[in-house]
């Protein structure tokens, strides 16, 4: 994920959520978990690891290119197709999501045991729980996302930059969804759903955001009417807010620039990875104090989200 300096082996700050502690260790042994990715049961136990890899291979030099120029404009067709890839499936492998499907599933299996399903009968057709078939609809989830990218593809890109003494977080599952459209009980978080935002860190100051091109269309009209106002009517402009900050924000849009984040948005944002991750938060500092607030005020955060099932 975040580029890997050579030689001395690069540290990240790590917060652990489900026991609240505090350590450090290296990029490497930060984002990767031991054989989660091994085939059980496969004569010669196969890993999915090195088709995972070919996803990583085509998107690194990109998000490398990205980080260095701070700009998005001069993505091509395929350079966007091998990037949404990335992120649908680093957002499907992480070990969160699988926690998060299994969960699900073990709901499912609840309720149809109160409907009179029995024990064989649902596991034959859904696994046991942690069950080598459970890992197995997985494996499958992961391959299967041409939806998915299809759709990350078509969002409108923009890139959205923090200063480094106010770094983003990064988690064990750091895709994060956003929608400010209360949609009630059929949720709101689909990747084809008007409002959606999809986020994914790239580097302690840059995080990569896919958004429904209806905001991003919203926010190029209201910088056409700024820039209006200042040529026809500018003693109209003290009744705006933010003026300045609109034109950058359409021009984000328009330009690929990086689009500096006030504080109350990074701690937005770090606040979606903390939410989304697992077990564990990564930054460049110590900064785990938002981290720690989220979880004093409800535990649900010691974990990833979870499905409810009615």
């Amino acid at each position: 994920m975040w580029p890997r300096k050579k030689g001395k082996k690069r540290k990240l700050y790590t917060f652990d959520k489900l026991n609240q502690r505090k350590f450090q260790q290296s990029v490497f042994d930060a984002t990767t978990r031991n054989s989660f990715y091994n085939i059980e049961d496969h004569p010669e136990r196969a890993s999915l690891e090195p088709i995972l890899g070919i996803y990583e291979t085509e998107a690194a030099p990109l998000i490398k290119r990205i980080i260095e120029k701070r700009n998005i404009a001069w993505l091509s067709d395929k350079d966007r197709l091998n990037i949404a890839t990335f992120v649908a499936v680093q957002r499907a492998r992480s070990y969160g999501e699988f926690m998060r499907i299994d969960h699900m599933v073990s709901a499912i299996s609840g309720k149809l045991s109160k409907v009179g399903a029995t024990l064989d009968q649902m596991e034959s057709e859904l696994g046991s729980e942690g069950s080598t078939e459970r890992k197995a609809m997985f494996f499958n989830l992961i391959l299967d996302q041409k939806d998915t990218i299809r759709h990350l593809k078509a969002k409108s890109w923009i890139l959205y930059e923090t200063e480094a003494r106010d770094p983003f977080f990064i988690s064990d599952n750091p895709v994060t969804l956003y929608n400010h459209i209360d949609m009630g009980a059929f949720g709101n978080l689909g990747v084809a759903l008007k409002g959606i935002q999809v986020h994914l860190p790239l580097s302690s100051t840059l995080t990569l955001a896919l958004i429904c091109p209806s905001i991003a269309e919203s926010a190029v009209e209201a910088k056409k009417k700024v820039k209006r106002l200042i040529s026809t009517n500018p003693h109209l402009l003290k009744y705006l807010e933010q003026t300045f900050g609109l034109i950058k924000l359409g021009e984000a849009y328009e330009n690929g620039t990086a689009m500096t984040q006030s504080a109350d948005n990074v701690r937005f944002l770090n606040s979606l990875q903390v939410s989304y991750a697992e077990q564990y938060i990564f930054c460049e500092k110590d900064h785990f104090a938002l981290a720690e607030e989220m979880i004093d005020d409800n535990e649900r955060y010691k974990t990833g989200p979870r499905i409810q099932v009615s």
